[in-house]
């Protein structure tokens, strides 16, 4: 009899029978499962401080693995692809790369993904890494099996070029033979979550089961969807170590994988320390500009939050004028705070009486008039620009 156990932020612990795959082992062993670290990667919303914070919070992730390995008893940790962003990262990125992988204070196995494959020019051969890369870490740059610790084997597939021809998991494991305890490393996205869009070739999930139902593999570490994902009890996603977009269901995780002779726990541990929000809001009078507001009042950790949000309804001019300036102030606040362009359609809805309350003269008067005339015509941006006149002639009263 065996089982798995899920912990931390998933779903509580649970065991289920199934049939041991595992060789005989006299105690059990435990690990980290990492992924998508991506370190050297823009996000084009943040501005230089919020970039600056965001970046180096993917590397202070990275260290609290190191701390994490010591807490779980951890022997080893792997990477499942994409450690960095390209090949064509700042040298800064890689020397603080290597810094942040020396505060992990047991062997660490790298795998290169798509974003940091094995082509001509890859950072993993350059100057940089090969001058630096602490002694513990090694990276898989073939399918030849590597004993990691005594009786436990790490098969890998890494990748050689952006846009693999075949199964990228498949090299990894296709030749090997039951009898031993063996960890596979892959990168990519499995045929039945792809949902038919990816543009490169997928991972056979029924291929990877019948290699753990057999005894050829005892765990599958993947890498490059961002979210902790459980497959089966036995292969998993860990997720990248720190949000990347507000899409991503469950980010900023490592996984505690403990191997025993017929059973495997799964841990998600958190890392990440920033948060990535869709918050999507009905705009309708001052009532719900004040619950917007109070919905910003109330979230933790502000200067590492990004907020993306959408919107409908219309709004008099003073009110639209007071919701632009509390989305403005809170921009300052968080780390970034913007309307999502593709589902943002509030409406100004210009009263008379508001703008005869501005005392215009002259051109000024003149714009404001052209520009009502305008949005009774159906032209949207001539509302944003009242509005914006609204705001300003407010301001200067």
């Amino acid at each position: 009899m065996g089982g798995v156990g899920v912990r931390g932020v998933l779903s509580g612990r649970l065991s289920v029978p199934q049939v041991s795959v595992l060789p005989a082992m006299e105690e059990s062993i435990t690990f980290l499962h990492s992924s998508d670290w991506q370190l050297g990667m823009m996000r084009r919303f943040l501005g230089p401080d919020g970039q600056a914070r965001w970046g180096q919070a993917r590397l202070d992730a990275v260290a609290r693995i190191g701390e994490v390995a010591v807490s779980t008893g951890a022997a080893f940790v792997v990477v499942t692809g994409d450690v960095f962003e390209h090949n064509q990262v700042e040298r800064q990125t890689i020397l603080r790369a290597c810094e942040a992988l020396k505060r992990i204070p047991v062997p660490v196995v790298l795998l290169p993904g798509n974003h940091d494959a094995l082509e001509p020019g890859s950072l993993w051969t350059s100057a940089q890494w090969q001058a630096h890369a602490p002694e513990h870490v090694t990276v898989l740059t073939d399918t030849k099996p590597l004993e990691i610790v005594p009786g436990v084997e790490i098969v890998g597939a890494p990748w050689r070029s952006r846009r693999p021809l075949s199964d990228p998991a498949a090299p990894g494991y296709a030749e090997l033979k039951p009898g031993k305890t063996r960890i596979l490393l892959a990168h990519g996205q499995l045929t039945s979550l792809s949902g038919g869009m990816s543009d490169v070739p997928t991972i056979d999930q029924a291929a990877l089961e019948a290699a753990v139902a057999d005894g050829r593999l005892q765990y599958v570490g993947l890498g490059d969807r961002h979210s902790t994902t459980r497959v089966t009890d036995r292969i998993w996603f860990s997720g990248t170590q720190e949000v990347t977009t507000p899409e991503e269901t469950d980010p900023g995780n490592v996984l505690a994988v403990t191997l025993g002779a017929d059973e495997i726990v799964v841990e998600a541990i958190r890392v990440g320390a920033w948060h990535m929000v869709d918050h999507r809001v009905e705009l309708f009078d001052e009532e719900s500009i004040q619950a917007l507001e109070d919905w910003f009042a109330e979230l933790p950790d502000k200067e590492r939050t990004y907020v993306r949000l959408a919107g409908d309804g219309s709004l008099p001019l003073p009110l639209l004028s007071r919701l632009d300036a509390i989305i403005d102030a809170q921009g300052e606040v968080f780390a970034c705070v913007e309307r999502w362009t593709k589902f943002w359609t509030v409406r100004p809805a210009p009263d008379a009486a508001d703008l005869d309350a501005l005392q215009l003269s002259g051109p000024a008067r003149a714009a404001m008039e052209e520009l009502r005339q305008a949005l009774a015509a159906g032209d949207e941006s001539a509302g944003v620009a009242l509005s914006l006149m609204h705001r300003l002639a407010r301001d200067a009263g």
